[in-house]
């Protein structure tokens, strides 16, 4: 049973702090003349998992069946408009009794974050106070719980059975986190990520869509997802491009590693092979050489879209997009000074999707004097840019999709 020294201690870093004696299941606290409130019940739970809890970083708590962790949002607000208030959005797999949340900050995770010796600077400056004071004279019946006063940090939630194989797996948890900051971006096209410190940045991307998501039945990878919400959280046209475009050149290699290793396979599988012949070792090695020398950005950038992609998904891609918008990717326009048209037959319609892609790319990296296929920051050019984005974005997240883990 709770106690109010109890209480006294768990918040003994707030300033301008009175406990009240408990009154039907909690204590009444105030922070200067802001009243607030502590279940008596949320201060059991915490004292009683403090030997199982896990930290890790410091940004997340965890204990079995339980993980929550402090999430950032890319843009010039601390928190979207959606979730300034009560907003929560939640996915539940009800075949593995998983449940994920992402909410404003739980009671328990706000006790963990105010029960140290000295609390730093970087918590104190997400103390919500005067926010809650304004809300309170709009809604003077609103029972303030102890984590409002850290309203300002919104996190992801996971909840398990205890005898649930991620349980206690911290980078299960996180990445199936991951995983489901990616379907809700997808879903609302804003940009989130883990904070794995109380170190924040802020960044916005326009909105693009709103659909609902599922519960995520696959985890992707960490290092294309991190581009990926670097895209929406940036409200530079450039940084979002070249993010995107990170995606794609992420497989690079592999791509083309797997066409060479299928070249070599037709050669050391037919019927005159034989590793003693020096006519066939020479072959052998000039197949090599050539897929090497051939192998520039551009056709590794080609053979990306050939390995993961059918012309159909693509194609169907686009003319959808264009009965939404213009004609535009099957038209002849002028792109960064280069005319530029995607054909859509099933010979071409990589080569010309790669060599548009790579032509806009080069346009945003290089900038030598007196070159034509330059982008100019302010000059007019973004309305070019945004109107191409659209296409890398389909192809990465569609990467995205195509090479996760199923979990």
């Amino acid at each position: 049973m709770a106690r109010i020294s109890d209480v006294r201690h768990l918040l003994r870093n707030i300033s301008n702090l009175a406990v009240e004696k408990k009154k039907k299941g909690v204590f009444p606290f105030k922070v200067g003349e802001v009243q607030l409130q502590v279940s008596e019940s949320v201060i059991d739970q915490y004292l009683s998992i403090q030997d199982n809890l896990v930290r890790p970083h410091e940004t997340a708590i965890s204990i079995p069946g339980y993980y929550e962790q402090a999430l950032e949002f890319q843009g010039h607000y601390p928190t979207p408009i959606r979730f300034r208030r009560d907003e929560a959005i939640e996915m539940e797999n009800n075949e593995k009794s998983r449940k994920i949340t992402v909410s404003a900050i739980s009671d328990l995770f706000a006790l963990v974050l105010l029960d140290c010796e000295e609390l730093s600077r970087e918590i104190r400056r997400y103390f919500n106070i005067s926010n809650i004071r304004m809300r309170r004279e709009q809604d003077k019946d609103f029972s303030y719980s102890v984590g409002t006063l850290l309203g300002r940090i919104r996190t992801i939630k996971i909840e398990t059975e205890l005898d649930d194989p991620i349980a206690t797996k911290h980078k299960s948890l996180f990445s199936l986190c991951e995983a489901a900051l990616f379907h809700i971006a997808y879903g609302w096209s804003i940009g989130i990520s883990l904070s794995t410190s109380w170190e924040r940045a802020y960044y916005r991307l326009g909105l693009r869509r709103n659909e609902s998501v599922q519960f995520p039945l696959r985890t992707y990878n960490s290092e294309i997802l991190a581009y990926y919400h670097l895209a929406f959280g940036s409200d530079s046209l450039i940084l979002a491009y070249l993010a995107l475009y990170k995606i794609l050149e992420y497989f690079f290699t592999s791509a083309s590693e797997h066409l060479l290793h299928n070249k070599i396979k037709e050669k050391l599988v037919q019927p005159d092979f034989l590793h003693t012949k020096a006519k066939k070792l020479r072959e052998l090695v000039s197949t090599i050489r050539a897929h090497d020398s051939r192998m520039d950005e551009k056709r590794m950038l080609t053979t990306v879209l050939t390995d993961y992609f059918n012309p159909d998904e693509i194609r169907s891609w686009i003319n959808l997009h264009e009965s939404e918008t213009e004609e535009y990717f099957t038209k002849e326009h002028q792109v960064f000074a280069e005319s530029l048209r995607i054909d859509t037959s099933n010979d071409q319609i990589f080569a010309t999707v790669a060599q548009r892609i790579y032509h806009i790319r080069n346009a945003l990296v290089h900038h030598k004097e007196g070159e034509l296929s330059r982008f100019i920051p302010f000059s007019g050019q973004e309305k070019v840019l945004f109107r191409e984005i659209p296409l890398l974005l389909f192809l990465a997240e569609h990467l995205i999709l195509k090479t996760g883990k199923d979990i």
